[in-house]
């Protein structure tokens, strides 16, 4: 029967049994190729009389088989097949002895043979499969001679000696000495190093480009981002210092040749068990231990046989296997408590228990060889001490799990174990959520232990994620960093470079080194499933400036994308990407959409609030959006559509106001002054709380002298005017506000003083504030129109006509005035001049404004009164070429009215051509003449 295995190396295992029998019969042959491992095989035969040569000839490698009986339909069945590593099969008789020869060409000289025999049913195999060592030299003439296989053989008993080794080590110890001991020493810290950390990007090594400076920070970009949503990234557990270097180490079972029939058995056993074969050894192991029941050989296979089904186990994931190790090592302890391997044995019985997470079987044994008094003074029972205290730690039990390391702490004198227990204080700490204690742990273990930032890559990135969760940002972008420079090669690099990114982004650096982060990211790690979550982050990114073919396509590989990594909450982590795509896209209402339908799907979510949050605050941003673009009635029915939903009991402050904000535009001042003053207390009861600054970063709000001007204008526009007046009057920093509400805190100002019939304190407050913005003229100009405008009213015609002449000369010096000074001034202007019957003074104001600005805007109504001054001083020709010039939306009126005028002056000029033409009518108006 034979049991394929997978194999690390380059060959497979088949199940043998040793043969006990012999009786001459055909043989029948059969040849497969099995995974990696090309079998031939031989029955009909109990005891086998056979030799194997290998040869070269004529630059050709060629292994023969001697053996005896083949039949006819046996050499039919013996012919290759493809395979890797035979040419050839040629079969030929030997009429000298009898034999057949069976004769393998091989393909290279790196192929290898093992033969062997088992039983039930009895079989000859040779097994071929390439070689890890270099070419096999050729097996000189001297060497060819027939060596006779294993026979039956009469039971000796013999005299044995064994001894066990330690891989990679020259002149090996026994166990017991220091094979467990794990010195610290500069060489091996170097090594370590090396395979941990990887190579360094010559381009830029220390990662300078994503460090921050002090100067970079924004207090409000952290506060921002509390809004922000992030995964948690899974515990970087940190290695036993010992337990891989143990594993290296493997014992080497050796036996001293003998020439007995026990001892050629015991010699194929451990070629099996070298070659890897362990189905195979297990097997025969078994089928040794009934023929050789008092064997000296008995105590280290017993040991093997453990040792051969862990590894079966690491390769199969079969549990069985694992179940199978941990009974016969248990077994081998009970029956050789003395032996030199049994301090070992004992534990990694324990260390496999971890591995395969059985922490109260590992808290079993590892406890068993802590109090074993063989062991009290080996290094052995601190290694078991730190793998009791993981143990205890996986099942919740801190306080064991800190006192055992406590223990270790003052009983070890190791260095490279002090500094495991120093950092494995942290992750316990790490692992139960106490992340102010896993920092102060981390902490002490770096400044108390140099070797611990080199050799210890989780407490940087444990470090990192227990400051990130205690917003303590800076810490964690250090820590971060830290870990991308010395471990830049280790598998969470990605999930830290990643948290880089995120980092930057909430300290407030600038954009282009956050998604340099990303980028960076996914450069050096490719589509490794670690790097997916800065992959979303780049695609939210880029959504904003997408086309509607690339963004659909993009949707997809983000779904694609979730569903590739295994972190907790990574579906709503791609949902808040995709809704904060839209978000910056403006496209507010579908962000709402995906949110609420991931809500619907979701709803008792531990963190389910944070969609909730995500939907009102996208709700608000649509409500801000609309006031923009000044699009009043769209924001009352957004307001009416999700009142009863997402807005029901939300606490944003914001709302009221924008809802204000439309209502006063919409001419509904009653209900505006409501919601400015339900805004204006809910602001003034967070001032000077903690609240107030998340409040004013993370909502569109006004500041509170702001708000009261908006309330006194509301007053004002429904002729509140003394209420008005007392809200205008609670404004206690002005000069602070914006320029532009300074700007319309005068203008209302002056309109209140003229309400109440005080045109002179209205002008001159107008006059003071006209000459505090001097050369601003953006803010100057509409004050000096309202100056000018007041003037005329209290009959300071020259003082007005000044006023206006002044602004005329910005706005023609000027070229950014805005549409409503350019109109009003060139409708007030020139209106008073004609009013003073300064026409002809008119004219050229008019005329130059429109000049100047025609191109810009439409100015319809400015050429009509054009037009109308020439027309009125009987220039018609200048009036008609400037009716002409009236084009754009807003001209049907003005050019309706202007060519009627035209008519009229026709009609008129007709007529008077008419009367002449008769001679009592001419009379007539002689006299007028």
């Amino acid at each position: 029967m034979l049991f394929v295995l997978l194999m690390k190396k380059i060959f497979l295992i088949i199940i043998a049994f040793i043969s006990l029998t012999s009786n001459a019969a055909d043989l029948k042959g059969l040849v497969s190729l099995q995974g990696e491992t090309f079998n031939f095989e031989l029955t009909g035969q109990k005891n086998w009389d056979y030799d194997v040569k290998r040869v070269k000839e004529k630059n050709q490698t060629k292994i023969q088989l001697f053996v005896k009986s083949l039949d006819e339909q046996a050499i039919e069945k013996i012919k290759n097949i493809e395979n890797p590593f035979v040419k050839s099969i040629q079969i030929t008789p030997r009429p000298v002895d009898g034999r057949w020869l069976v004769e393998f060409i091989l393909k290279t000289d790196q192929v290898e043979t093992f033969d062997y025999l088992t039983d039930q049913p009895s079989k000859l195999i040779v097994d071929f499969y390439l070689s890890d060592s270099p070419t096999v030299a050729a097996t000189t003439e001297k060497n060819l001679e027939a060596v006779p296989k294993s026979k039956l053989v009469k039971k000796v008993k013999p005299v044995a000696e064994a001894t066990t080794k330690q891989v990679n080590s020259k002149k090996r110890a026994p166990a017991e000495v220091d094979v467990l001991k794990i010195d610290v020493n500069a060489a091996e810290i170097e090594e370590s190093l090396f395979s941990r950390s990887g190579l360094y990007d010559g381009g830029d090594s220390k990662f300078s480009r994503f460090a921050m400076r002090d100067t970079d920070y924004k207090e409000e970009s952290v506060i921002r981002s509390q809004n922000n949503y992030y995964l948690k990234f899974p515990m970087l557990e940190s290695d036993f210092s010992f337990w891989d270097k143990i594993k290296e180490n493997r014992p080497v079972y050796d036996f001293k040749a003998k020439d007995t029939e026990e001892n050629k058995q015991a010699r194929l056993l451990k070629t099996l068990f070298d070659k890897k074969r362990y189905l195979v050894f297990l097997q025969t192991a078994e089928w040794f231990k009934n023929k050789f029941p008092s064997s000296e050989y008995s105590e280290l296979i017993s040991f093997m046989g453990g040792d051969a089904l862990i590894e079966l186990w690491k390769q199969e994931k079969n549990e069985t296997f694992y179940e199978q190790a941990q009974s016969a090592y248990k077994q081998a302890l009970l029956k050789y408590p003395d032996s030199v391997l049994a301090e070992r044995t004992s534990l990694i019985v324990g260390m496999y228990a971890i591995e395969k997470l059985d922490f109260m079987g590992a808290i079993r044994s590892l406890n068993a060889h802590v109090e074993n008094k063989k062991y009290a003074d080996k290094i052995s029972k601190q290694y078991a001490l730190i793998g009791l205290a993981h143990s205890y730690s996986k099942i919740n039990k801190l306080d064991e799990a800190q006192n055992l390391l406590a223990r270790l702490e003052k009983e070890s004198k190791n260095p490279l174990i002090l500094a495991e227990v120093a950092v494995r204080k942290g992750d316990f700490y790490f692992s139960t959520k106490k992340y102010d204690e896993a920092i102060q742990a981390y902490e002490r273990a770096i400044k108390k232990h140099t070797i611990v930032s080199q050799l210890f890559p989780s407490v940087h990135f444990n470090k990192m994620e227990a400051c990130f969760w205690k917003r303590k940002y800076k810490e964690s972008h250090a820590s971060a960093l830290d870990f991308v420079r010395t471990f830049p090669a280790h598998s969470f690099a990605p999930y830290a470079l990643t948290r880089v990114g995120e980092l930057l982004d909430i300290l407030g650096a600038d954009q282009s080194q956050v998604v340099g982060s990303y980028l960076e990211t996914h450069f050096r790690y490719g589509d490794s499933p670690k790097t997916i979550v800065a992959r979303l982050h780049l695609l939210s990114t880029r959504m904003k400036s997408m086309k509607t073919e690339e963004l659909e396509q993009t949707l997809k590989k983000m779904d694609d994308l979730a569903q590739n990594i295994e972190l907790q909450n990574i579906d709503q982590f791609k949902i808040a990407m995709v809704s904060d795509g839209f978000a910056r896209r403006k496209e507010y209402r579908r962000a709402i959409d995906i949110l609420s339908k991931f809500y619907q799907a979701n709803p008792v979510r531990q963190d389910s609030q944070q969609v909730t949050q995500r939907i009102v605050r996208n709700i608000n941003d649509e409500l801000k959006n609309l006031v923009d673009q000044e699009k009043y009635k769209d924001v009352l029915k957004t307001y009416r559509e999700y009142a009863d939903t997402w807005l029901k009991g939300q606490n944003r402050i914001d709302t009221d106001y924008l809802l204000g904000v439309a209502y006063n535009h919409a001419g509904a001042y009653n209900v505006a002054i409501e919601k400015f003053n339900k805004t204006l207390a809910r602001l003034q009861n967070v001032k000077g709380t903690a609240k107030e600054k998340v409040v004013l970063v993370n909502e569109y709000l006004p500041s509170i002298d702001d708000l009261h001007l908006q309330t006194a204008n509301a007053y004002f526009e429904n002729k509140n005017y003394q209420d008005a007046y007392q809200s205008l009057e609670k404004i206690k920093n002005p000069l602070d506000m914006p320029e532009a509400e300074q700007l319309q805190r005068v203008m209302l100002a002056s309109k209140l003083y003229e309400q109440k019939g005080d045109l002179e304190i209205s002008i001159r407050y107008l006059s003071e504030l006209s000459r505090l913005w001097e050369g601003k003229s953006q803010l100057l100009m509409p004050a000096l129109l309202r100056l000018a405008e007041m003037q005329a009213k209290n009959n300071d015609i020259s003082d007005s006509l000044k006023t206006y002449q002044k602004t005329f000369d910005i706005v023609l010096a000027e070229t950014g005035t805005d549409q409503k000074n350019v109109s009003v001034l060139a409708k007030e202007y020139p209106e008073l001049l004609v009013r003073q019957n300064k026409s002809d003074e008119a004219i050229p104001v008019l005329a130059q404004m429109i000049a100047k600005y025609s191109e810009k805007f439409p100015m319809s109504q400015e050429k009509y009164f054009l037009g109308s001054l020439y027309f009125k001083n009987g220039e018609i020709k200048k009036a008609e070429q400037a009716w002409s010039q009236i084009k754009g939306d807003d001209s049907k009126i003005w050019k309706k009215l202007s060519e009627e005028k035209l008519k009229q002056a026709s009609w008129d000029d007709d007529y008077k051509k008419h009367i002449k033409r008769i001679p009592a009518m001419s009379q007539m108006e002689e006299p007028k003449k």
